[in-house]
């Protein structure tokens, strides 16, 4: 091979190189690559099972706004619910203070007092905790037939 060979060689390569990384530089590398999905998030989102690493960013962005922003707002529900719960403790706890010194000198009405006031909150308890076990099941039943099962995907 003589010098005039090796130099068009050289120049013919050079600018495949040239061409090549020109052509690389007109797209995005992360339009290329694909990274998995979450089966939860796929469901809930209807993402596809892989996604360019572009959109995974996005999406993922998009994701975590939505879980901190229905956490902020749980979690402000159930400080409402606290409070709620610490006033309506305070009232009774102060209703029973003072009832309790006029009640003492009435005989056997002073130890019932408590004693129905507990038995009172042990009901309305176990009324409230299967209203909330229902709820919860029909719920889960509800999601659960929203659920697509694998032979529908």
């Amino acid at each position: 091979m003589t010098d005039k060979q090796r130099k068009i060689t050289l120049y013919t390569l050079l600018g495949i190189l040239a061409v090549t990384l020109a052509a690389c530089a007109g797209f995005d590398i992360g339009d290329v690559i694909q990274v998995k999905t979450p089966r939860e998030v796929q469901q809930r989102y209807g993402l596809q099972a892989r996604t360019s690493l572009n959109e995974a960013s996005s999406e993922y962005e998009a994701w975590l706004d939505d879980v901190q922003r229905t956490g902020a707002d749980w979690r402000h529900s159930i400080e409402k619910g606290e409070e709620i719960r610490s006033m309506l403790n305070e009232l009774t706890l102060h209703g029973l203070d003072q009832i309790g010194p006029s009640v003492m000198g009435v005989p056997l009405l002073g130890p019932l007092l408590p004693f129905g006031a507990g038995m009172a909150g042990l009901f309305v308890g176990q009324r409230r905790l299967r209203k909330e076990k229902e709820s919860s099941f029909k719920a889960g039943i509800r999601e659960g037939t929203e659920v697509k099962t694998p032979t529908e995907v």
